[in-house]
């Protein structure tokens, strides 16, 4: 049966994180990114497939009964876009109370309809809302993004400045760049100062392509990417870093094999996870491979 908890996973810009995965098993997104690590989907407007509060919540209950490492935040995302979730407020209302003291909520979004009324009642509830913006112009959003064709990404800027104001949390943007795509310096520019109109911004990560992705995208250079933070001068900058700790969470090869379902992991992340002979034995029986992405090597699991 599927398992929408999955984790923990050590993020580069949230620590370690325990996954709530509502879309399920299927790809339900209202974008098809160009840099998406899952399989390329046609963008649907609402979720087909949907899981109730309650899989979901006996999930995480079940999977923080076991925890038995450090845990930051506690993450709604999806096989796609979370705010497509029609159960989004009852199911972060309900999950409150099952998280432990300490542990922050987060939702990590595309950005694309924070605008809508009853998402917004949603996104009020976590402690931290994150939201992607890789585009200011159209041709560009369409290109990197490849949205709906119902969505507009003016209509989608507007939400964004509707929504902050309203919001009391810790409220992040990310900006993801793809070499040749939405890389061009006069974007990134415009795209800085659409940022500095939006209120209580706590941090904007900029990033480029960390893991493997289901198109032929490539990742900006440190250089490159380095030389566009000028840009940004007098925001909130990040350049997300990845820094593992050496922390060993209990796993075995199964648990392993389904956590890559959820998302590649570096070889160095995986070590956490197994041994290197468990790990060997995986690539020589369930046919496990690594693949390059920039400077890092990535588990997964064709």
């Amino acid at each position: 049966m599927f398992n929408p908890i999955f984790g923990p996973l050590k993020s580069r810009r949230f620590g370690w994180s325990l996954g709530i995965d509502v879309s399920g098993q299927a790809k339900q997104c209202n974008f098809d990114c160009l840099y998406c690590e899952l399989a390329a989907k046609k963008p649907l407007d609402t979720m087909q497939d949907i899981l109730t509060p309650d899989f979901i919540l006996n999930a995480l209950k079940s999977a923080l009964d076991k925890l038995k490492t450090p845990l930051s935040v506690c993450t709604t995302t999806a096989n796609g876009e979370p705010t497509l979730y029609p159960h989004l407020k009852e199911l972060i209302v309900r999950m409150r109370d099952l998280i432990p003291k300490g542990v922050q909520t987060l939702i990590l979004s595309n950005g694309s309809r924070l605008g809508v009324a009853e998402v917004q009642e949603a996104l009020v509830h976590y402690d931290i809302v994150k939201f992607s913006l890789d585009a200011i112009w159209p041709k560009v959003f369409s290109r990197v993004d490849r949205p709906h064709k119902d969505l507009s990404l003016a209509k989608i800027l507007e939400g964004i400045l509707d929504f902050a104001p309203k919001y009391q949390g810790f409220l992040v943007a990310e900006v993801l760049l793809v070499e040749g795509v939405n890389d061009d310096p006069m974007h990134i520019k415009d795209l800085a100062d659409f940022l500095r109109q939006v209120p209580h911004l706590g941090r904007i990560d900029l990033s480029t392509i960390d893991r493997p992705p289901a198109h032929g995208a490539k990742p900006l250079g440190p250089a490159k990417l380095q030389d566009l933070t000028a840009h940004f001068q007098g925001l909130p900058l990040s350049l997300p870093k990845r820094v593992l700790e050496q922390v060993q969470i209990p796993s075995s090869k199964e648990a392993f094999l389904e956590l890559l379902r959820c998302r590649p992991l570096s070889v160095e992340e995986a070590r956490c996870y197994l041994s290197a002979s468990q790990l060997q034995e995986l690539q020589e029986v369930e046919g496990l491979q690594t693949k390059k992405v920039g400077q890092m090597h990535f588990y997964y699991h064709p």
